[in-house]
C-alpha cells in the first residue's frame, strides 16, 4: 500500500496522486522524526513502538495495519537515511505552525513515554525544533505542556 519516498520521487503522477503521494510523504517523514525521538536514548521498547503506532493511527486516521505498514515503511527510512534533514524540511515547508508544534507535541510525548528525559533526548529535541522552524520558547511552552499532561511535575 505504501511507497517508499524513493520510490514517490521516481514517479510521475497526476495532480490527484502527487496530492496522496505529498500527504504520504509527510506521514513518512513525521513517523521518522517520531522514531529518531524514540531511538534517541538507545532503548525502544515494544511498549514505545505500541504508543508511537497508535500515535499516528489517530493522529492520521489509519486502521492497526495501515499504522503498522507506514511505521515500517518509516523504519526503513529512517535506516536508509544519513540525516534528519530532509524529513524535518519537508514538515517545515509543507505545515503551518500550530501543526508542526503538534507535532513537536508527539515528539516530546515520545521522548517522555519511559519517564526520563536523557541529555541526549533534550538535545535532539531542540535540534528538531530548530530544523522545524519552532522557536526556542515554543519548544519548551509544548514540553511543559507535555510534562503536565502526562503527570510529571
Amino acid at each position: 500500500m505504501f511507497k517508499s519516498l524513493s520510490e514517490i520521487f521516481k514517479n510521475g503522477s497526476s495532480s490527484e496522486e502527487a496530492a496522496g503521494e505529498d500527504q504520504h510523504r509527510l506521514r513518512v517523514a513525521t513517523c521518522v522524526l517520531l522514531l529518531e525521538a524514540a531511538y534517541a536514548d538507545d532503548e525502544f521498547s515494544a511498549e514505545e513502538r505500541e504508543n508511537i503506532d497508535k500515535m499516528i493511527g489517530v493522529r492520521f486516521g489509519l486502521d492497526e495495519s495501515e499504522s503498522s505498514e507506514l511505521l515500517a515503511l518509516a523504519e526503513k527510512e529512517r535506516k536508509n537515511s544519513t540525516d534528519l534533514y530532509q524529513f524535518a524540511r519537508l514538515v517545515k515547508d509543507s505545515y503551518p505552525l500550530a501543526r508542526r508544534l503538534a507535532i513537536v507535541e508527539l515528539l516530546w510525548e515520545v521522548v517522555f513515554s519511559d519517564g526520563v528525559l536523557e541529555v541526549h533526548e533534550d538535545a535532539l529535541m531542540h535540534k528538531l525544533g530548530t530544523l522545524l522552524g519552532v522557536r526556542h520558547e515554543e519548544l519548551m511552552a509544548v514540553k511543559v505542556t507535555v510534562r503536565k499532561k502526562l503527570g510529571f511535575s
